[in-house]
Formats: C-alpha cells, sequence, structure tokens
C-alpha cells in the first residue's frame, strides 16, 4: 500500500460522515418546518383560533389538520374524519376515550356517534399540534 493511502481513506470517510450529517440536519430542519414537510407537527390546527361550524358532520385531516377544526352538532350526531394525508393520523381524546381511532392511513375514516352533549377535544397522537373541538349541545339547543 501507498503512503498516504490510509491518510486519504480516513479523509473520504470523514467527508462522508459529514455529507451524511448535513443531510439530517437538512431534513429535520424541514419536519419541524411548516407545510407538506412538516412530518413532525405541520401547520396543525387550533380550534380556539376559528369560528366552529354549526351542523358539520364531516371533518377533513389535510395537511397535517383537521378542517374545520371547531364543528358544533346534536346529540345523535354522527361525524366522520376521513384522512387525505399521505401519513396517518388518529382522533384521540385530550380526557377520557370517549374519540379514540386507530392510526388512519390516507383514505381511511373513523366515525363516532355523540350520544351526550359536552365538548370534545381532541388531537392526533402523532402530530399534537393537530387539535379539533366537538361541541355537542342538547336536542333543541
Amino acid at each position: 500500500m501507498a503512503k498516504g493511502v490510509p491518510i486519504v481513506a480516513g479523509a473520504v470517510a470523514v467527508l462522508g460522515f459529514l455529507g451524511a450529517a448535513a443531510l439530517m440536519a437538512v431534513m429535520m430542519a424541514s419536519m419541524w418546518g411548516g407545510g407538506q414537510m412538516g412530518m413532525m407537527g405541520g401547520r396543525g390546527s387550533d380550534p380556539l383560533e376559528e369560528s366552529p361550524v354549526i351542523g358539520a358532520t364531516q371533518v377533513r385531516v389535510e395537511d397535517f389538520a383537521f378542517a374545520p377544526a371547531s364543528i358544533v352538532v346534536d346529540v345523535g350526531a354522527t361525524v366522520t374524519w376521513t384522512n387525505y394525508d399521505g401519513v396517518a393520523h388518529t382522533v384521540t381524546s385530550d380526557e377520557g376515550d370517549a374519540l379514540d381511532s386507530p392510526l388512519l392511513g390516507e383514505g381511511e375514516t373513523f366515525t363516532k356517534t355523540f350520544d351526550a352533549p359536552g365538548e370534545y377535544f381532541y388531537y392526533c397522537k402523532p402530530h399534537p399540534n393537530m387539535q379539533g373541538l366537538v361541541t355537542v349541545r342538547a336536542s333543541g339547543a
């Protein structure tokens, strides 16, 4: 083996490691950022920052958000969440187990009939900045 070959091989290995580390840093930055690449959270949704949609029974799970994030329905209404994202999401109660969907893949749905009045706050387990609220009002309210 010629002199200097181990040094060159070592330098190539170090540069390869640094290149991989730089690539990982770019990927992590895009994951924590907003938009479509926000794999760790995306833009999210906050039901307290939007006006509730009265009578809506369909919620889109799209672009790492629930839309609409705040709905008002009457007792006995059935609400369906449909995932339009290419990654899995859940519909999970903040407290209790009123809403407890499995991971929903693209095109999958979760349905819940609300039998009792109240406020049902929920979120997505893998993306906790995705939040929603179903307000169920007594019949005739």
